[in-house]
């Protein structure tokens, strides 16, 4: 009769020694000794349930976010699971609308800041211009700080944010037949081979076509804001449920307890210990093999807790401070406590709408 076993191991070693255990059974030929099992598509005889987890925004390299404009066609969607290197976004190439001549063409310096409340503020200035180096795309800047060397008035910031583009657009002036100008912009790398003086038929390329491609793997979340969408690339980790055991339904004998035997993975060097049905109810649960099936979306980890005082960072209560009094896994929204005029408001926010002081 088969009865149920751990094998205990070291924390982290669990799918190495899963893996030389499951080579052992069919070198031995003892797989009729062994019950199998089948677990995401693959049949074993051994069990290290994992659960995976989404981890929180606020830990800093967990996820990955991606500013969309809004001629980008989105071609992901939010909750979707994504591999490195799938499309997110696309651009699509831009053609002449009609029969053109290219009066002019100017080199514009584009900086982009976004606001705390994800608003943004554009700036553009002269390719004479020189834009200052501390003004690097990621960089958290103060207000009225001056953009150029030369400290030119028209170019200081107006409030506290970050620098999310900084790259050089094509402001082209076109003359429809008939006289009528027209005007349009067009970022530089993607702009085809144009020049003053050259007469186009509609129809003929303007600008080339962009793709934006995710640089992680994990779960997709967009949310719309004025100017922009934002995808974000949560990253999902598998974590072990029952860390350091390995568990097996086997039939016991003194040949079988060699099985743990001369292991290369780290490996605590016990026989295999019984373990009573009641207790694997649990384990068979958490593997989806009893009663609970296994989740269908990962759980969220969050890197905060009740009673906690925690700084905003986005929307009408940025820069203030307050104590969580709620979170809501389900939604991913957490209430904080904030004191304004001498009165404490309760603000739901999203999990990435605050950070630890």
């Amino acid at each position: 009769m088969k009865k149920w076993y751990a094998i205990q191991t070291y924390a982290g070693s669990e799918l190495k020694v899963k893996e030389e255990l499951e080579k052992r059974v069919r070198e031995l030929g003892w797989e009729k000794r062994f019950e199998r099992f089948s677990s995401g598509g693959e049949e074993s005889f051994f069990l290290a349930p994992v659960e995976e987890v989404i981890t929180s925004k606020s830990r800093r390299g967990r996820a990955a976010e991606y500013r969309i404009p809004y001629d980008y066609d989105l071609k992901a969607e939010s909750n979707q699971r994504i591999s490195r290197g799938d499309l997110l976004a696309g651009k699509p190439e831009r053609t002449f609308e009609f029969d053109i001549k290219i009066l002019q063409i100017e080199t514009l310096q584009r900086v982009i800041i976004e606001l705390t409340n994800r608003n943004e503020e554009l700036y553009k200035l002269s390719d004479d211009k020189r834009i200052r180096r501390d003004i690097r795309l990621g960089e958290k800047i103060p207000a009225n700080v001056p953009l150029t060397s030369d400290r030119d008035p028209r170019f200081f910031t107006k409030v506290k944010g970050k620098v999310v583009d900084r790259s050089r657009i094509k402001h082209l002036v076109l003359e429809k037949i008939g006289g009528e100008r027209v005007e349009v912009e067009v970022p530089e790398r993607y702009l085809v081979k144009l020049k003053e003086g050259m007469k186009l038929s509609k129809g003929d390329l303007l600008e080339k076509e962009d793709r934006i491609y995710s640089k992680a793997s994990g779960m997709v979340k967009i949310k719309e804001y004025k100017d922009k969408r934002v995808i974000t690339v949560q990253r999902i980790e598998k974590r072990r449920l029952f860390p350091g055991y390995v568990f097996s339904k086997m039939q016991m004998s003194e040949e079988m307890v060699a099985i743990v035997d001369g292991l290369k993975a780290r490996f605590v060097g016990n026989p295999p210990l019984p373990m009573p049905e009641d207790d694997m109810k649990v384990v068979k649960r958490k593997a989806g093999f009893l009663e609970t099936p296994k989740r269908e979306h990962p759980v969220i980890e969050v890197d905060f807790a009740v009673g906690e005082v925690v700084e905003i960072v986005e929307g009408p209560f940025a820069d203030f401070t307050g104590e969580i009094t709620e979170i809501d896994k389900e939604n991913e929204e957490v209430t904080v406590m904030v004191k304004i005029f001498g009165r404490e408001t309760p603000v739901k926010l999203g999990f990435d709408g605050i950070e630890k002081l």
